[in-house]
């Protein structure tokens, strides 16, 4: 089907999404009081449309099939986002035909953009507050590097600035995470310093040197895993739905400190737009325990969970904990009480999480509350 390329330009335009500074008109027939200023400026500027030789963009003229075809495949062979290549795959399958007339095969297009290395990342902009101690903001950026090597080999790797403090300056910028992935014998494995997520990161939620290995709904891993020193690790996780429920099972030995952690938690759906949630761990060597449920009113991005955790029930690899002195005393002496959480997308990649926690220590003396304000950008 013939389209105009004044109305082609636009689509992709809002299709693509690429984010690109404004420039100059390229165009000397589009006027900068032209509707379609800014579509045909992005588009040049990402190299998307290039024109003609006399300077002039011609957007009256029909498109031809071909130069279509010129505009999916440049398109394609983009650096994009998981959404952006989303809609930029659903363009070149809705155009297959006209492309693989003209000589453009698709399966070759993808195949290209899949073998090139793929750029995204995420910042993030913390603030906590407490009752009786200073108050302090800190931020972290991320970039991550996911390619291929060859059909059954992947790599990944990620730059970061750890959690650098506002008021005391940034950190040095560190390679986080550098592993590789392959397939063998049915399952998929990693191997080097990767991110380990284990009991929706209470048991453990950070990087670890080592192997993981996944077969199904099985996840084993081992390795080396830092906070105040090396720590060797190994754990499993199993996911299964059991009676309309996700159930997860987790286990976790610490070699170093020589502790057993065993654990489960679910979710279930309670009524429309409503789910609860149960989490339990136990610390086998010092038979400290640890629970947790709650309720999740989804349409409205707020939780409201209670804890109830003795003292030794986890390790310091917990999203509890921020190294601090707050997270410190809930280490050493337990805590029990409530956290509320609020959360609403600001943006397609942007979001806001608000947590307050009200603890007590389990001798019931006075933890104090914490508010933390968290926005989350991704790229």
């Amino acid at each position: 089907m013939k389209k105009r390329l004044l109305k082609v330009a636009v689509t992709t335009a809002l299709t693509v999404a690429f984010a690109v500074p404004a420039f100059a008109n390229p165009f000397s027939d589009v006027p900068a009081n032209h509707w379609a200023y800014d579509a045909v400026n992005k588009l040049a500027q990402a190299g998307i449309v290039d024109g003609y030789g006399d300077g002039t963009f011609r957007g009256d003229k029909t498109m031809t099939r071909y130069e279509m075809a010129q505009i999916v495949a440049k398109a394609m062979t983009k650096s994009l986002n998981a959404d952006q290549k989303a809609t930029v795959d659903a363009l070149s399958k809705e155009f297959a035909a006209e492309l693989n007339n003209l000589g453009v095969k698709v399966a070759g297009l993808e195949n290209k953009v899949d073998n090139m290395v793929k750029i995204s990342g995420d910042a993030r902009v913390r603030y906590f507050q407490y009752d009786d101690a200073k108050d302090y903001t800190d931020y972290r950026a991320r970039v991550n590097f996911d390619g291929k090597i060859s059909d059954n080999l992947k790599f990944n790797a990620r730059l970061s600035s750890g959690n650098a403090s506002i008021e005391s300056g940034a950190n040095t910028m560190i390679l986080d995470t550098a592993n590789v992935t392959f397939g063998a014998l049915g399952l998929t494995n990693t191997v080097g310093r990767q991110d380990i997520k284990l009991g929706n990161g209470y048991l453990m939620d950070t990087q670890m040197n080592g192997i993981a290995t996944q077969a199904g709904n099985l996840k084993l891993f081992a390795g080396n895993a830092k906070k105040d020193n090396y720590n060797r690790l190994y754990g499993a996780e199993y996911n299964m739905n059991l009676l309309g429920a996700n159930v997860t099972a987790d286990y976790l030995k610490s070699v170093s400190t020589d502790e057993e952690f065993f654990g489960a938690n679910t979710a279930f759906k309670l009524a429309d737009g409503v789910t609860a949630n149960v989490e339990y761990y136990k610390n086998n060597d010092k038979d400290a325990t640890a629970t947790a449920y709650g309720l999740k009113f989804n349409k409205l991005g707020l939780s409201a969970t209670y804890r109830d955790v003795e003292p030794g029930a986890f390790l310091k690899y917990s999203t509890h904990y921020t190294a601090d002195a707050f997270t410190d005393s809930m280490v050493d002496s337990g805590f029990k009480g409530m956290e509320y959480q609020y959360d609403k997308a600001l943006d397609k990649n942007a979001t806001l999480t608000v947590k307050y926690q009200d603890f007590d220590k389990q001798d019931g003396t006075k933890l104090g509350a914490r508010t933390t304000a968290t926005v989350n950008v991704k790229f």
